[in-house]
Parts: C-alpha cells; sequence; structure tokens
C-alpha cells in the first residue's frame, strides 16, 4: 500500500511534466506567432499621402486593405504600384471624392496652314484649363460633349486639367494632303472660295460651267475622281461638273465632300446630303459690319437633316450646317447663301474669317494621310480610365475598424518564466539533481 509520500512525490512529478510541457508549448506558440503576418487592418488615405505611403510600403508590409480617395492626380507610376499591390494579394479601392472622369487627345490640324486640335472629355459644367510646356493657352467649359480647342500653331504636346484632375497627350503622327477640287459655276462665290481655299495652302483644281459652249478648268482632270489625289471635293451648285455616281464611290472610298444647299437640290445626290433644302431666311443688305456674328447677315437656307446627321452650326432655332458620314467618308453641307459678300464687305477681319470659315468646312471632311511620329514619353490621356482599368470601378470606403488585439506579451512571459523556473524549484526541494 502506497504512502502519502509516495502519492504526493508521484503528483510533485506529474506538475513537472505537465509545467515543462506548457513551458514547451507556450515557446513553440510564440515562435508560430513571430512568424504569422499579424492582422493590419484598413488604410484611407488620399493622392497627397500616396506617395510616402508606397514609400513606406516598400519597408513594411502595407494594410491588408488599402483605399484611395481620389480627390485629386494620380501619377501613373503610383497608379502601377497600387495595381501591383492588388496583384500580391492586398485589397486596394478607390472612389472619386471630388475627381472629375477626364481625358484629352491633341491630333494635327487637317489643315495645310498647320496647327492642332486638342478634345477633352470632361462632365458638363467643368472648367477645362489647356497648357503647354510654356503655360496656360485657353480654358472652356465642357458641354455636354466635352471641350474642343484649336490652335493655329502646331503643338508637340498639352496639359488639361478639370474637375481635380489633369491628362497629357502628346502628337503621335504628322499629316500630308491632297488637293481640292471645286465645281460649280463661274461667279463671285466660286471664285471667292477658291481664293480661300488658296491663301490657306491648298492646292484646288477647279471646274466651273461657264455656257452651253463650254466650261473653265483649272488644273488637270483624272479621269477617276481619286480619294487618294482628292483630299475633299466642294459643290457650290447644281451644274457640278460632276457626275452624282461617281460622287457617291468617292465619298464611301474615303473621299470628303462639302456641299451648298444649292447643290443638294439635285436629285442625284439625295444619298448623300446630311439634310434636305427647307425654309429660307433672307439677308441683310447691306451687309451690316455691326453684327457680333457675321454670318447672321447673310441669306441661309435652313436644313432639315436626316437622321444620322450631326448638326455643326445653328442660327436660333435653324440648323445651319450639319454633317454626316457616309461609308468611310464624311459630307458636310451648309445652307448660307453668297458668303463672298462677308469677304467682300464685312469688315477689315472679313477676308481672313471667311477663308478660316470655309478652311474649317473642309477640314471637317478632308481625307488626309497619317504619318506616325516618336513620342518624347508615355502619354497619361485618360488618368480616371486608367484607374479603373487598373483597380475596377470607384466604391464607397470600407469600414476602417480596428486591428486585432495584440496578445498580452508581458503576462504570456512572465507565465513562461513561472512553467520554467517551477519544475526546477520543485526539483531542488525534493532534493533531486
Amino acid at each position: 500500500m502506497r504512502s502519502p509520500a509516495d502519492s504526493t512525490g508521484r503528483l510533485r512529478l506529474w506538475l513537472e511534466r505537465v509545467a515543462q510541457l506548457a513551458g514547451l508549448a507556450l515557446i513553440a506558440w510564440l515562435l508560430a506567432d513571430s512568424l504569422r503576418t499579424p492582422p493590419r487592418g484598413v488604410e484611407v488615405l488620399g493622392p497627397d499621402a500616396l506617395p510616402a505611403a508606397l514609400r513606406r510600403w516598400s519597408t513594411s508590409a502595407p494594410a491588408e486593405r488599402v483605399h484611395l480617395r481620389v480627390d485629386g492626380a494620380v501619377a501613373p507610376a503610383h497608379r502601377e504600384w497600387l495595381a501591383a499591390l492588388a496583384a500580391a494579394g492586398t485589397g486596394v479601392s478607390w472612389e472619386d471624392d471630388v475627381a472629375s472622369p477626364l481625358a484629352v487627345a491633341l491630333d494635327p490640324a487637317p489643315d495645310p496652314d498647320g496647327g492642332s486640335r486638342v478634345r477633352v472629355a470632361a462632365r458638363s459644367g467643368t472648367v477645362v484649363v489647356l497648357e503647354d510646356e510654356l503655360g496656360v493657352l485657353d480654358s472652356a467649359t465642357a458641354s455636354a460633349a466635352g471641350a474642343r480647342f484649336v490652335t493655329r500653331t502646331p503643338l508637340a504636346g498639352v496639359r488639361a486639367r478639370g474637375g481635380g484632375l489633369g491628362g497629357e497627350s502628346f502628337l503621335r503622327d504628322s499629316v500630308s494632303f491632297g488637293r481640292i477640287l471645286l465645281a460649280g459655276r463661274v461667279g463671285w462665290e466660286s471664285n471667292m472660295v477658291a481664293a480661300a481655299l488658296e491663301e490657306r495652302g491648298w492646292e484646288v483644281d477647279v471646274r466651273l460651267a461657264l455656257s452651253p459652249k463650254g466650261d473653265i478648268v483649272q488644273g488637270t482632270t483624272p479621269s477617276r475622281l481619286d480619294p487618294s489625289r482628292y483630299s475633299a471635293v466642294v459643290l457650290l451648285d447644281t451644274t457640278a461638273l460632276i457626275e452624282p455616281a461617281e460622287l457617291l464611290d468617292y465619298v464611301r472610298d474615303g473621299g470628303g465632300l462639302v456641299m451648298t444647299a444649292r447643290a443638294a437640290e439635285s436629285p442625284g445626290l439625295a444619298r448623300l446630303r446630311p439634310g434636305r433644302p427647307g425654309r429660307g431666311v433672307e439677308g441683310v443688305e447691306p451687309f451690316d459690319t455691326t453684327l457680333a456674328e457675321p454670318r447672321r447677315a447673310l441669306a441661309l437656307t435652313a436644313l432639315v437633316t436626316a437622321t444620322d446627321a450631326v448638326p455643326l452650326e445653328l442660327r436660333d432655332d435653324l440648323v445651319a450646317t450639319a454633317a454626316r458620314r457616309v461609308g468611310r467618308g464624311r459630307v458636310v453641307m451648309t445652307g448660307y447663301v453668297d458668303t463672298w459678300r462677308w469677304r467682300m464687305a464685312g469688315g477689315d477681319d472679313a477676308p481672313e474669317a471667311h477663308r478660316d470659315w470655309w478652311a474649317d468646312l473642309v477640314a471637317a471632311v478632308a481625307r488626309v494621310e497619317y504619318h506616325p511620329r516618336p513620342l518624347p514619353r508615355p502619354a497619361d490621356e485618360a488618368p480616371f480610365a486608367d484607374l479603373v482599368e487598373l483597380l475596377g470601378e470607384p466604391t464607397p470606403a470600407p469600414p476602417t475598424g480596428q486591428p486585432a488585439a495584440e496578445p498580452p506579451y508581458g503576462w504570456i512571459l512572465a507565465a513562461l518564466s513561472l512553467l520554467l523556473l517551477a519544475p526546477w524549484l520543485s526539483r531542488r526541494l525534493r532534493g533531486a539533481p
């Protein structure tokens, strides 16, 4: 029969082993805890804090989830960095706190006189500021169709700012041009339009009806109307010496056509015209040079536009100019009558304004050849769209919450010390080595 001393000794021995095993288990747990990634919560920040955060994350682990409030520009490199974080397993989301979607594109103007066209997509009402490397060029308030800028000098690159974001675009192409074919009847209008286009830098071939016995031809007369030769055709009236079927093939193959409402009265052009001639409005006699818009002094044949036509200019509630696409080409139709009166009687700046207006009509349809040119660096034309592509659609900020509380390492160390010291003290007290 076991004595009480034996039972006490066995119990003490059992407790020593339990303490040792518990200490070893606690050491193993601490080792495993040191190797695991601790909970890191959600980090919400704005663009200004992003560069510093990215540098910090380069030396330490980022939060389990990163949420960016976009109220200003985010550099392309930072967007790519955020996308890399997302690919590595960090949750990345963003929201457009104040920023407005914006995109910008710079193209050479299809005009022998040179120049550039800048188109900016932005929310209606956004004030868009256009800059080049030397400073601010212009500003405009975006409409439902965005904002459009035209410069008479070529630009190598531009930056558009609006709604908290900024986009950058570079000139990607240079352009080369064909000739212009002008057709109509001999008169003031054909003479002044041809002069305006030649002054602009276009090489103009002319076919004008003079009488039943003969016509006036300036330049060569190829057997076929070819878009590779002619960038655009200008028709001034129904006596134009071009067959409608030939003109239709030319436009469908990519050629450009500018026609007046007078020329559109020809039945053969019904499949080309953006609209049919409608109500007539008489001009002002004599020509009124005090009008803010000189073309209001011209007679107008309002256009009744086709369903697929796009109005380009309005006079009050009447369509004065419209455009449509036919095949691979484009057609512009204007209802203004005898625009030569504007050039001749519109004041000192009238010749230039008349020339610019006709050049813009031709530029809207002209077929040109584009030649790629090297870019100084990658453009950042659509920063908002790039964010959506890399990080997904904007979403509200997730609840930040608090990271999980850390274990009480002080108490754990004290318990471990006790578990390791208790067996040693117990052995010493019972005389064991």
